[in-house]
């Protein structure tokens, strides 16, 4: 029997995460990992899409590379290749993992855990005692249809396709099925995105994103249906047949599944885990109704996000290791990787009375007009002080810049005190800057008339 201070169900975001920081913490670690070290972010969800996705945005800029001036007619996109560019990321991120976890004197258990009682695991014909556990066992498709795997697929296997298809149904229009319709529609497939709610991105509450994205994925050669469901997939000899509500029939070479993913904590249905469906419920320092298991990462329920199953991988190692840790689930950044990127953090204008809104395009800076990215806007949700609520951005980088917008919600900044920063020139953040002195009407490349804001 081995002994341990924690022992970690999973090795994703949350699970590798957890177990570095309670080593930093003097407390001696096991990991139980069932699959490949570093999770699905890792080995099937966030590194090899944008790995992909690099790819694709290359082979886009090559495409447009007359408008900069440079010849590059007879670009072709080596797909095999691509794929073996992404796998090879994949395991050198894999291997740093690997580093880490020694390194940290971290024992790495291969195997599926089962709790059989607080402090006490079986990993196969091994017994394991150890004064606290996490649960960060992730998440796992819904499949509300019959998947084979080769021709109606997960996003597994879209992630291993030898070439892209020449057609593809995308079922579900959320953050998943938005990012591989870009992706494919980007190596030449045929895409149809289906979305069974009145609009794709139910998650992202502002109809203007959404309209302009959704114009922009049609501009790219997609075709998307809102408010329509698959009922039926059906294999025949020349493809996937799919019988949609609106009485459509749709023939494609692929139908991929994207309708969102689930917690995956069927594992511990005996144990008397506090459960909200398949969600495993814990307080605000990541503790389950069991005294010494913590839960971590997407098996605690959505928005499931790599940095947020990270963030709350700490938290519960901190705790588990005898600090008074918490998290904030205020500031919690989301990224949607579509062309143009989304990323959202806080509070949409529709979620808080008496918003003001500050608002800029991206074609009115400098450096999205010379990198020939000009799609998109910044807008800034203010409450009625002033204060930095939230902050939505579509357009170039956006990943990348929503952190401005993190660091305002998360200390309460107002949007003059953000606004007032010194911001480089030229570069992307000056459409921040632009939108949040919008807030009290001061942007300098915006003009006004002679009205105030409206204040409750």
């Amino acid at each position: 029997m081995k002994k341990f201070d924690l022992a970690i169900i999973g090795s994703g975001s949350a699970g590798y995460v957890a177990g570095i920081r309670a080593a930093q913490l003097g407390s001696s670690v096991c990991v139980v990992e069932k699959d490949e070290i570093g999770g699905i972010c890792l080995n099937r969800g966030c590194i090899p899409t944008k790995a992909i996705l690099a790819t694709v945005n290359t082979f886009n800029a090559v495409k447009g590379a007359t408008n900069f001036g440079v010849k590059a007619e007879k670009a072709k996109l080596d797909f095999k290749y691509a794929m073996q560019r992404k796998t090879r990321i994949v395991q050198k991120l894999k291997a740093g993992i690997e580093f880490l976890l020694k390194q940290n004197r971290i024992e790495v258990i291969h195997g599926t855990a089962v709790i059989t009682e607080p402090g006490c695991l079986k990993v196969g014909n091994n017994e394991i005692k150890s004064k606290s556990i996490i649960i960060a066992t992730g998440s796992v498709p819904i499949m509300p249809f019959k998947i084979d795997r080769v021709d109606v697929v997960t996003s597994d296997e879209a992630l291993n396709f030898d070439e892209p298809p020449k057609s593809i149904l995308i079922i579900g229009g959320g953050a998943i099925g938005v990012e591989f319709a870009t992706i494919f529609s980007g190596c030449g497939s045929k895409v149809i995105l289906v979305e069974m709610l009145p609009r794709i991105l139910p998650e992202v509450k502002d109809e203007k994103i959404v309209v302009l994205l959704k114009r922009n994925l049609e501009r790219q050669g997609l075709k998307v249906l809102e408010g329509v469901k698959v009922n039926e997939i059906t294999n025949t000899p020349n493809g996937i047949l799919s019988l949609l509500s609106n009485n459509e029939k749709i023939l494609t070479d692929k139908v991929l599944v994207a309708c969102g993913r689930v917690p995956n904590s069927c594992r511990f249905e005996s144990l008397g885990l506090k459960l909200d469906g398949h969600r495993v419920v814990v307080d605000e320092h990541m503790q389950t109704n069991i005294l010494g298991i913590y839960a971590a990462g997407d098996v605690t329920g959505s928005p499931l996000l790599a940095h947020k199953a990270s963030k709350e991988g700490e938290v519960a190692a901190e705790n588990a290791s005898g600090l008074d840790s918490k998290i904030d689930y205020n500031s919690i950044p989301n990224c949607i990787f579509s062309n143009p990127e989304i990323a959202y953090v806080g509070k949409f204008g529709a979620e808080l009375d008496c918003a003001i809104v500050g608002e800029y395009p991206f074609e009115g800076i400098g450096k999205a007009l010379c990198i020939g990215e000009a799609t998109g806007f910044v807008k800034v949700i203010a409450d009625k002080v002033g204060k930095v609520k939230g902050v939505q951005i579509i357009g170039p980088h956006a990943s990348d810049l929503i952190e401005i917008g993190v660091i305002g919600v998360k200390m309460g900044l107002s949007a003059d005190e953000l606004g007032d920063l010194i911001y480089p020139h030229p570069t992307l953040s000056e459409c921040l800057k632009e939108a949040l002195l919008d807030v009290t009407k001061r942007a300098i490349h915006k003009t006004y008339k002679k009205v105030t804001n409206k204040v409750c």
